[in-house]
């Protein structure tokens, strides 16, 4: 990785570099790079004032709540990760008034940022109407297809990401790039009441509030404008102290650079008197308001204009991230462009991949031999494995450990059993993670060498994981179209090849009915009845039930919750073509 200020931390890589006993790496001891210590500190738990009515919790997750404080009640935007922690900010903010909350607003459907709702409020008060909750209209879809699509994968990824599986010496005295680590037990979710599209112009406790759409970050992010005091809460159009992540690793669709540089310079045209981000601490003043907004809108804008520029001359992936980096003036700007969660060679690589997709003109590219086959007849050509083995050791001793770890790759792919060569590819990535300053790669890295030295089991089980993605109350409140839509992407299509039948869903309580047909491989999502071979009947209470795994749809026919209209064994014969929702096991490392 290509830091500036990484040097500072050379003399501990050599120092590490060849600890080797009989040709085998000794075990590499935890450590976390100086500079990314240090940026823990601006995590510190603590409430800011930022103007008479506007305050900020800081540190209690790995997001913010900002309160603000009207006449005749409070205003909170976002709600966390986690309703331990939300529920504890809000006591916090007991301290300073005790008018009732009135309103709460989504930046946008990230879940550190909504997952913690009923640390704030009831279902039942939202409910009544005595608690409103804003997001934006798209908000709901953007969960649902996150959530329910691609909640399995996005669960794992999002654990790799966000060192989940980390042991405690891995995780002293590290952040997650734009806040602490995430803290608390499991989600929660309630949907929302009102939805702003491009505008919103209104009044809330007394308090005037405009609420503007900026795409960025998140398509349906929000940010709020207080246009009395100067108050922006830009929620995560500033992502945070740190180099924007405009592509993650754990998996997104794109950002588009253009679209999140228009948002930072739509907020900088209402001149804000202070910015109160979503992640990290306040900016106060004018002139470091503007600083924050013009500095990172450069730093996003250098890095597509010049990705673009070079694309324009054929530059490939692999050539741009050699030649796009951030010059100086903004590469040392901390820590607003720091790559401590974000980094440009991640932003260079997605930027091509959203304006030409994954083939770079070369047609070599368009049928590859198969990985596996392709290690085969490298390692045949470098020798056999002995050879490859100790060259990928004598880069380990050389402090090669990129290389050492693509050599192990290739012994890996021919032998996933090969311990030696897991062993020292595990032990490259811990080199590469304890120097890493982003928090994400390092993440990666330690969390792959986890796998690699077996200490994740047989691959992770997505059920669990997909949990960090699909909280209960997120399927409970998915609507029950957009549930059995996804039904289709979880056909076993090679079993269903000479399959037809069909299946239809009757909502007693929702006076609604869909049907999903089989036909040869393809699952075909219909609204209303359209001759099933068999019916369901049910409430969506009930598949709610089947959807959280306390029951199976069987099993509420045979108890009453479920009416049939045909033979259970077909009813079970339809559902045996289905992959159950999240229970395999992923291998993200070795393949």
């Amino acid at each position: 990785m290509q830091y500036a200020g990484s040097l500072t931390y050379l003399p501990i890589l050599l120092a590490t570099a060849g600890a080797c006993i009989a040709g085998t790496p000794q075990e590499v001891a935890p450590r976390i790079h100086p500079e990314l210590a240090r940026h823990t500190d601006l995590f510190a738990k603590k409430i800011y004032k930022v103007a008479d009515n506007v305050y900020c919790a800081v540190g209690w997750n790995v997001a913010n709540i900002v309160m603000i404080v009207g006449d005749d009640g409070i205003i909170l935007v976002d709600a966390q990760l986690s309703p331990v922690t939300s529920h504890a900010v809000l006591e916090e903010f007991r301290k300073i008034t005790d008018k009732p909350l009135k309103a709460i607003i989504y930046s946008h459907f990230h879940h550190d940022h909504i997952d913690g709702v009923k640390g704030l409020v009831s279902a039942g008060e939202v409910e009544s109407g005595k608690v409103a909750i804003y997001a934006h209209s798209s908000m709901m879809a953007n969960l649902v297809d996150e959530s329910a699509t691609l909640g399995p994968i996005l669960g794992v990824r999002a654990g790799y990401s966000f060192g989940f599986f980390l042991g405690d010496k891995d995780k002293e005295g590290m952040n997650a790039g734009t806040g602490p680590l995430p803290t608390g037990g499991g989600g929660s979710f309630i949907a929302p009441t009102h939805t702003v599209d491009d505008y919103l112009k209104t009044t809330i406790a007394g308090v005037e509030l405009e609420i503007i759409h900026v795409p960025s970050e998140a398509p349906d992010e929000l940010a709020i404008f207080l246009p009395s005091s100067g108050v922006l809460i830009d929620t995560e159009v500033i992502q945070g102290p740190a180099f924007p992540n405009m592509h993650t690793l754990r998996g997104t669709k794109y950002r588009d650079p253009v679209a999140w540089v228009a948002s930072i310079d739509k907020l900088r045209r209402l001149k804000p008197q202070y910015l109160v981000p979503t992640h990290g601490q306040p900016v106060y003043g004018p002139e470091r308001a503007e600083e924050v907004l013009r500095m990172t809108r450069d730093g996003i804008q250098y890095v597509h204009d010049q990705t673009v520029r070079q694309m324009n001359k054929g530059l490939t992936p692999d050539e741009l991230v050699e030649v796009v980096r951030l010059p100086p003036h903004l590469a040392e700007y901390t820590p607003y462009l720091r790559e401590y969660y974000g980094t440009v060679k991640q932003a260079v690589r997605q930027i091509y991949n959203g304006y030409l997709g994954w083939f770079q003109g070369d047609p070599v590219d368009l049928d590859p031999v198969p990985p596996t086959s392709r290690a085969q007849r490298l390692v045949e050509l470098m020798g056999g494995r002995d050879p490859v083995l100790k060259a990928a050791r004598k880069a380990y001793e050389d402090g090669e450990y990129q290389w050492t770890a693509e050599l192990a790759t290739y012994l890996i792919r021919i032998d996933h059993g090969d311990s030696d060569a897991r062993h020292l590819k595990a032990n490259a990535f811990r080199q590469l993670g304890y120097s890493s300053i982003n928090i994400n790669w390092r993440n990666w890295y330690l969390t792959s060498a986890m796998e690699l030295d077996g200490a994740l089991g047989d691959g992770v089980n997505a059920a669990r994981m997909a949990s960090i993605f699909t909280p209960a109350d997120i399927v409970t409140e998915t609507p029950a179209a957009i549930s059995i839509a996804g039904w289709t992407s979880r056909l076993r299509a090679e079993d269903a090849l000479d399959t037809r039948m069909s299946l239809g869903f009757v909502f007693t309580d929702l006076e609604e009915s869909y049907t999903l047909t089989i036909r040869r491989g393809v699952c075909q999502f219909d609204v209303g009845l359209t001759d099933p071979d068999i019916v369901i009947t049910l409430t969506k209470a009930a598949y709610n039930r089947f959807l959280l795994g306390t029951t199976g749809l069987l099993d509420a026919v045979r108890g009453g919750d479920a009416g049939l209209h045909g033979e259970p064994a077909d009813l079970q014969k339809f559902l045996n073509h289905f992959e159950p929702a999240g229970n395999s096991r992923i291998s993200l490392t070795v393949h």
